[in-house]
């Protein structure tokens, strides 16, 4: 289990390098416009990078680190859900990695295309999980000696990841600095899976709640 929470480091790192490879190799990419979801369209320039090397990676290793989290802290109801949350943002990555937004990422509803639709829908779960995942470890860190002081830390990333999520709702409609949010939610996100996934693979198992 405490190999298995290096995901939240490894996978992070992953997906940060491929999203800088795969702009970078896009003429005219703008991070701080342009979702990261297009990178990985269907049709586009180097999406099968992007998807196979970049999120479903990424998405599978975050996985890990939210099993992780259910095996090496879980006791209760509360700390198992917050658990099994921060599990199903990395089933969601890698959904979201499979399924494919159309060319430049339209958010009409409902999208043209299947797989649009399946991407669109995993792509909200995520943040809603992941966001809601850590605001739950944030209560139950309190109570649990190997992580404790990571409370606050953790509680800090919940309030911003939901003020990063909702600045970048409200950009969707004109797109002005809509990548620059959503970078800024992830890199949270990621920020936060990396310190525990370090603290995990730390420290000795048994740390639960008494």
């Amino acid at each position: 289990m405490r190999v298995l929470a290096l995901g939240g480091v490894l996978g992070p790192a992953i997906f940060t390098a491929l999203v800088i490879v795969c702009g970078a190799l896009r003429p005219g990419y703008s991070h701080l416009a342009q979702l990261i979801s297009e990178l990985g369209a269907s049709g586009t320039a180097h999406a099968t990078l992007m998807n196979f090397a970049g999120i479903i990676p990424a998405g599978v290793l975050i996985a890990g680190f939210g099993a992780a989290t259910l095996g090496l802290l879980s006791s209760g109801r509360r700390s198992i859900l917050a658990g099994a949350l921060i599990t199903f943002f990395g089933i969601a990555l890698v959904v979201g990695g499979i399924f494919s937004c159309d060319p430049g990422c339209p958010l009409r509803w409902p999208p043209s295309s299947v797989a649009a639709s399946i991407h669109l829908i995993a792509s909200v779960a995520q943040l809603v999980a992941a966001i809601a995942g850590i605001a739950l470890w944030a209560l139950e860190f309190r109570h649990i000696p190997a992580v404790r002081d990571l409370w606050k830390f953790t509680a800090l990333a919940g309030a911003a990841g939901l003020g990063f999520l909702t600045a970048f709702n409200v950009s969707l409609d004109s797109r002005a600095l809509t990548g620059l949010w959503q970078r800024l939610l992830f890199g949270t996100l990621f920020v936060w899976c990396a310190f525990v996934a370090l603290r995990l693979f730390r420290s000795p198992r048994g740390h639960r709640p008494t």
